[in-house]
């Protein structure tokens, strides 16, 4: 088990000698956190522990640098308000906790701010092994507005999980990497009870890098035309919806064209522009996964390969993130203890996937969306019609 280290409390950042500005946190959540998250390590910022050393976002950053090469240290929660704007010179003194100070009798004083660096990006920049929780804070924002800015926020720096507040309306949520809310309450200690359980299942699950050569991408049409057909009608119908505000949309889809090798769906991609910018080959050689093309794979490409291969007369397999309707018959797996990419989601997606009829099988993750697993040999209107019968198609699923 690796250890969990949780910062907390606000940072300064100088203008002169005695002036400084700040963003007032005074470690609360975090202290919180650690009677919540057994084992847990608190780091706490001065602002809210005067014994503290770290004083400016600098010397966050800097106490970043040394955990983060520490191979002991697997997740990181980071609680701290982060000072996000700092004063540039003034009269061409740089400011400085030790610079000249203002004299109130010279009257007025213009300072401009310009924004510091967002030091929570560079974590799983450095280490992408590292299990990393986030917050954003929003004020006065109806909970749709709440969920696309901390989505956003989300999707930029890499976090595993974002705990969203919202300091007007009081509301509450957890955001998982699959762009799932868990926990929405204006109660924030209920909030925070699920962002520690979910923190708990999550943290220690297992991972495999893939191997990724930039050459590239393979043309959608180099795959059946049934193939072609299902994922065409996902793209006309709401099967892949971007909502996170940048371009990208999730869920995922790929075709077996090889007994070693299969054509997989892009990371960080608009799916809805796959027969344009086409897919990444994967071939698989004792295990190890090396990648082909403009873009890395799926985050489920792993997944995929492990249902494909313990169904090998299947081929085809579409992942989208709309709810299932009221009246499908497909079996619910719960997603809540697994990240998606994990290999505890793919053993999990496998295991609960029930055959459905017409050569096809299923699973519902919930919150999340239905994994549906069918033969390119199949008359794509059969497959279509399933999705129909089962999936509420142009809805987003959170």
């Amino acid at each position: 088990m690796r250890r969990t280290i949780i910062l907390g409390g606000g940072t300064f950042q100088p203008i002169r000698n005695h002036l400084s500005l700040s963003a007032p946190a005074f470690g609360t959540t975090a202290r919180i956190l650690q009677t919540l998250i057994p084992d847990s390590e608190l780091v706490l910022t001065k602002m809210a522990d005067y014994k503290s050393t770290l004083l400016s976002n600098e010397d966050v950053s800097d106490y970043l640098d040394k955990i983060i090469e520490d191979e002991t240290i697997g997740t990181i929660i980071l609680n701290i308000a982060f000072c996000d704007y700092k004063a540039n010179p003034i009269n061409n003194i740089s400011s400085d906790f030790h610079g000249d100070r203002l004299r109130t009798e010279d009257g007025d004083v213009n300072i401009t701010l310009t924004p510091t660096e967002k030091i929570i990006k560079k974590i799983r920049i450095k280490r992408p092994d590292i299990f990393l929780i986030g917050f954003k804070t929003t004020t006065d924002k109806s909970s749709d507005e709440q969920f696309k800015i901390a989505l956003k926020m989300m999707k930029s720096v890499k976090c595993n999980l974002l705990l969203a507040n919202d300091t007007v309306t009081r509301n509450n949520f957890v955001l998982t990497a699959e762009e799932t809310i868990y926990g929405e309450s204006i109660d924030r200690m209920s909030s925070l009870k699920e962002l520690a359980e979910i923190t708990i299942l999550r943290s220690n699950l297992t991972y495999n890098r893939t191997d990724f050569r930039k050459e590239q991408s393979v043309s959608i049409k180099e795959t059946p035309s049934s193939f072609q057909r299902v994922v065409q009608f996902l793209i006309d119908n709401g099967g892949f919806i971007e909502n996170n505000g940048n371009g990208f949309t999730p869920g995922h889809f790929c075709f077996r064209n090889s007994d070693t090798t299969f054509l997989s769906s892009q990371r960080k991609a608009n799916h809805n522009l796959v027969f344009s910018e086409g897919m990444t080959s994967v071939e698989v050689k004792d295990d190890k996964f090396i990648a082909f093309g403009d873009r890395k794979p799926s985050v489920g490409a792993r997944s995929q390969w492990l249902i494909l291969e313990e169904n090998k007369d299947y081929d085809c397999i579409i992942h989208t993130h709309n709810p299932l309707l009221p009246n499908s018959n497909m079996s619910i797996a719960e997603q809540r203890p697994y990240q998606c990419g994990a290999l505890e989601c793919a053993i999990s997606t496998l295991n609960n996937m029930k055959y459905m009829g017409d050569d096809i099988k299923g699973v519902y993750l919930n919150k999340h969306g239905a994994n549906i697993l069918f033969k390119s040999s199949s008359d794509p209107e059969i497959i279509i019609n399933f999705i129909k019968n089962n999936i509420e198609l142009g809805v987003k699923v959170r």
